[in-house]
């Protein structure tokens, strides 16, 4: 008890510091988020052996889950989320938590007040702390948890209960509805959550006033007496507590209130059904200027309530003159007023689009649920007072493979701090959340004792401590600031301890970042050290919304379950922080790591020009712009001095990034400069680009010639590569090798199967997926792998010493199916069913033979060679994919011949069609016969389109490669199969 005296003292004297529960209760005036696009749905599909997609987790907006939050604009107002950000770390499942105990004393000294702890307080700077802070900040923390939990539960379970009986909160919405949650957990109470955690209304206490706000309008269905009656009496005494502060209170006989956005009918009703008599003041409360707020004891907002710039500001003003303030939504759809009216109130209103694909568990409170059962919902507190104490235990004894509970409330903060990051706030420069500001400074002052990376497995009760205490340093990290601490010893595989002693700049330095496409996420080329400030300026945002984080991965590991004994910081990749204009806008992290612009609202083929201070060069390549051979030399020599622990690759239409030593282990005895330029760039993107024809790699003398001889566009805008491909070397989310974008891997990144695999996902196109009707056809797994095939051939075409993969194209598999098939003594439709249903439902590498063997025809037919080579076979893919992308981006009825197409009225073609008549038109033959002879079907449209250009119909033939040597085009053989099917020489 005199602890706590002695905080409320303390909490009077430091006017702009709150220790006490008064201050841990306020909420902050957050940036309005905006609209919230849903995430994207992440790149799925299986795999090779080893090979196994998951999806990451997402975090719900009621904190038992969310995304990562999305890049804001620099007035606060909302943005978009980039593809596939990292996900938060998931919060613990929804259970009932025991009693609180606190254990028995570990000898801690009384909290002393310390003048130097208020100032860090405010400026977010740690260094100025003594080692004895470290035990008073948790002191002090745990003390306002417990206050908060105090006024919740207490407050709460007066509502909840009427005489000592739980009253029922049996409660449906339909999907027409919004979650509700809270900004953070000191930031008001959770009143009521769906079966499955959904939030559906929240309260608030803000100084002398209070808020309430539900998902649904649940006002309007209580002002009325057909709609979720049973619900009454728990509404009454919520509303009660709202007017008075007390729900055993009588509500007053009249009771003025106005309205914004909301009918005011639904209010006189309701309070007249309550008792009250209401009187409406008119009054246009979302002006800043108006002042007959004063003459309103409630004022109830909807969600027509009108977007003004101080809206959330202007409701703060009525919550701190004691006004009862009330948001009901009408609906899912987005009303940008409300949200800023519930951000006012510490809560969080769901992202776009709200509760219209929820199920019945997120729509409904069961009739079953107690009073006991929605308190511990509500109670976001508990564990977190027991895990404080812990952390204070010098000799914790405890194995947390067993019991990984303690970590969850470390968790919860680590996600509430992620979302300030995310609506560009600095922690420190807000009035409120002193909690939260104390476990930080905690964990600045614990990093510099970290020195067990590494050695820290979790079931190791000897070191259950450090465990703990580096488990919270590790998450509770604010990055929008000036100064932090570090770990002296580095951040075992992920930093070496050597980075720290990197120069960074002192002066200003201008960069130009190549933005790829409309939002994602870009190495700018230049590096965070850690514990070193980092001073950005936005010279050109070329029109979009930018954010700053340092690293990128999807996945990073978990000390507690993957077996590496806390290999490196429990996620040292920062959360994105926006950044504005006409500002220096501060960062800085303990973990350092390459740094990275995560845009959006932007337009492929822009430059983004920015301006950085306090930043270092490390190993990185950028090939989207021209590198000097100085640039050059110098990334080279970063890579092999080891000082720093990533290496990062920037090409046209992909980036590679991954840690220095899996760089290292794949450059081998090679310079650096050469692995980057001659495998990286020449044998994994090229051979991809070459393939599918983007305007990026020039093009050959023969396709330039045949681009012009067939009338078709070949170059600029329409060919850019699609978007970026990220490959991770570091940690895979799945198997070793992990598909998606980023795809990641526990290796370094070269060419080879896996990566051009990988690749091949996110290039893929329509013509490289054929699946005649009925059939498995040629789909995820095995189109992309056309790609990978055609650069395992051009990487032989290079250097006929590298001949990789050549067994994973089948020609005598395909040959096999066609002697199969005539041996069958079947003719005509009946012939090509039989082909159909044996080929388009057998053997992938058989399949995509075909491709291949059109290829071979190619250069037998338009180049007149007698035996392929790579070169020329790869030029066929180049003008496949050229013509799939016209067809899509330039057809017309007018111009439709040139395509093949002429009887088409509409560029819709099946896949296999659209093969048939560009290979056509490629080859320079009518090639029906070969796809008769392949099993594939085609429309009579296409038929007569070819016909119509009078091509000669290309005489059956085959190109025979022996197995296992599908690279090795000079070994092969023609074979005339035009009348007979001759035995397969190999």
């Amino acid at each position: 008890m005199n602890n706590r005296i002695l905080i409320s003292l303390l909490a009077t004297m430091l006017l702009t510091v709150g220790c006490g529960s008064g201050e841990a209760i306020k909420i902050f005036d957050a940036a309005p988020p905006g609209a919230v696009t849903p995430p994207p749905s992440p790149e799925t599909g299986g795999e090779e052996p080893d090979h196994v997609v998951t999806v990451p987790p997402v975090l719900n907006p009621d904190g038992s889950g969310g995304t990562v939050p999305p890049v804001t604009n620099p007035d606060g107002s909302g943005g978009a989320n980039p593809p596939n950000p990292p996900p938060l770390d998931p919060a613990p499942p929804l259970t009932v938590p025991p009693v609180v105990v606190i254990p028995p004393s570990v000898g801690i000294p009384p909290i002393v007040a310390d003048d130097s702890i208020a100032k860090a307080m405010i400026s977010g700077d740690a260094s100025g702390l003594d080692a004895k802070a470290k035990l008073t900040l948790l002191q002090q923390a745990q003390n306002i948890a417990l206050d908060v939990r105090n006024f919740q539960t207490s407050t709460l379970s007066k509502i909840l209960q009427k005489n000592g009986a739980d009253l029922s909160q049996a409660l449906t919405f339909s999907n027409s509805s919004i979650s509700v949650s809270l900004q953070n957990s000191t930031s008001g109470m959770s009143f009521l959550s769906a079966d499955n955690g959904n939030g559906m209304a929240a309260l608030t206490q803000v100084g002398a006033g209070r808020g309430m706000a539900y998902g649904a309008d649940v006002l309007g269905w209580m002002a009325g007496t057909s709609a979720q009656q049973q619900h009454l009496p728990l509404f009454t005494r919520a509303f009660t507590w709202l007017i008075n502060g007390d729900p055993d209170l009588a509500l007053p006989t009249s009771i003025k209130f106005t309205t914004a956005g909301y009918n005011a009918n639904n209010v006189r009703a309701l309070l007249t059904r309550l008792g009250s008599a209401g009187a409406e003041q008119k009054c246009d409360l979302p002006d800043v200027n108006n002042t007959c707020w004063q003459n309103a004891d409630l004022l109830v907002f909807g969600g027509d309530t009108q977007d003004t710039a101080g809206l959330t500001a202007q409701v703060q003003k009525y919550l701190a003159a004691g006004k009862a303030v009330i948001y009901m939504a009408p609906n899912w759809i987005e009303s940008s007023g409300g949200r800023k009216v519930a951000s006012a109130m510490g809560m969080e209103l769901g992202g776009y689009p709200g509760n219209y694909f929820q199920g019945a568990t997120g729509l409904t409170i069961s009739a079953s649920r107690t009073s006991v059962d929605s308190l511990a919902r509500a109670d976001k507190m508990g564990t977190l007072i027991v895990t404080i104490q812990k952390l204070m235990d010098d000799k914790l004894d405890w194995d947390f493979k067993a019991d990984a509970s303690p970590t969850n409330p470390i968790s919860q903060i680590h996600n509430e701090l992620a979302a300030l990051h995310g609506k560009g706030i600095n922690l420190f420069q807000l009035p409120t959340m002193d909690l939260h500001k104390k476990l930080v400074l905690w964990a600045d002052l614990w990093r510099p004792s970290i020195d067990k990376y590494g050695k820290m497995p979790p079931e190791q009760r000897a070191t259950a401590t450090d465990f703990l205490r580096a488990y919270a340093s590790d998450s509770w990290v604010v990055f929008n600031r000036s100064k932090t601490s570090i770990a002296p010893l580095g951040y075992g595989d992920f930093m070496p301890k050597e980075a720290q002693n990197i120069a960074v700049s002192a002066d200003w330095e201008d960069l130009d970042v190549t933005i790829a496409q409309g939002g994602g996420i870009t190495a700018i080329g230049r590096a965070a050290i850690p514990g070193k400030t980092v001073t950005i300026q936005i010279l050109d945002a070329a029109g979009g919304n930018l954010g700053l984080q340092s690293g990128y991965a999807r996945s990073y590991g978990n000390p507690l379950s993957d077996g590496k004994k806390y290999a490196h910081p429990r996620r040292p990749i920062s959360f994105n922080v926006p950044i504005a204009a006409a500002k220096d806008n501060v960062f800085v992290t303990p973990f350092g790591g390459p740094l990275y612009l995560n845009y959006n609202g932007m337009s492929g083929g822009s430059v983004v020009k920015l301006r950085v201070k306090g930043t270092a060069k490390y190993g990185h390549f950028d090939f989207t712009k021209n590198m000097s051979q100085t640039e050059i030399d110098a990334a080279s020599a970063a890579i092999k001095s080891k000082t720093f622990g990533w290496q990062t690759n920037k090409f046209v239409g992909g980036e590679v990034h991954q840690t220095n030593a899996y760089a290292l282990s794949v450059i081998g005895n090679t310079e650096p400069k050469d692995y980057v330029l001659n495998d990286l760039r020449a044998r994994l993107f090229d051979s991809n680009h070459i393939a599918n024809g983007y305007s990026n790699m020039p093009m050959a003398a023969a396709v330039s010639g045949l681009c012009a001889d067939l009338s078709w566009t070949c170059d600029g805008a329409m060919h850019r590569a699609p978007g970026v491909q990220h490959f991770i070397g570091w940690i895979a989310a799945c198997g070793w090798l992990c598909s998606g974008n980023p795809s990641d891997g526990f290796t370094g990144v070269a060419s080879g199967w896996g990566w051009w695999h990988e690749l091949g996902h996110n290039t893929v196109q329509r013509v490289h997926h054929i699946v005649p009707p009925g059939t498995a056809g040629c789909v995820v797994e095995c189109d992309n792998n056309i790609l990978s095939s055609a650069s395992a051939l051009r990487q032989y075409g290079l250097d006929n010493k590298l001949d990789w993969n050549g067994d994973r194209i089948d020609h005598k598999g395909l040959y096999q199916f066609i002697v199969d098939s005539r041996a069958t003594g079947k003719t005509g439709e009946a012939q090509r069913l039989d082909m159909q249903n044996k080929l388009w439902n057998g053997g992938q590498n058989a399949m995509r033979a075909v491709h291949f063997q059109l290829g071979f025809l190619y250069t037998k037919y338009r180049r007149g060679m007698a035996v392929p080579t790579p070169d020329a076979s790869l030029e066929y893919l180049t003008m496949l994919t050229k013509g799939d992308r016209l067809v899509s981006k330039d057809w017309t009825v007018a111009n439709a011949a040139k395509y093949g197409m002429g009887r088409y009225t509409t560029n819709a073609i099946t896949n296999h069609d659209l093969l048939y008549v560009l290979s056509s038109k490629i080859i320079g033959k009518d090639m029906r016969t070969y796809f008769a002879a392949y099993g594939l079907p085609l429309d009579q449209k296409s038929l007569d389109s070819i016909a119509d250009l009078k091509l000669d119909i290309a005489p059956l033939t085959f190109y025979a490669l022996a197995p296992g040597k599908g690279n090795q085009l000079a070994t092969g053989t023609w074979l005339d199969i035009e009348a007979a099917t001759p035995a397969y020489p190999f």
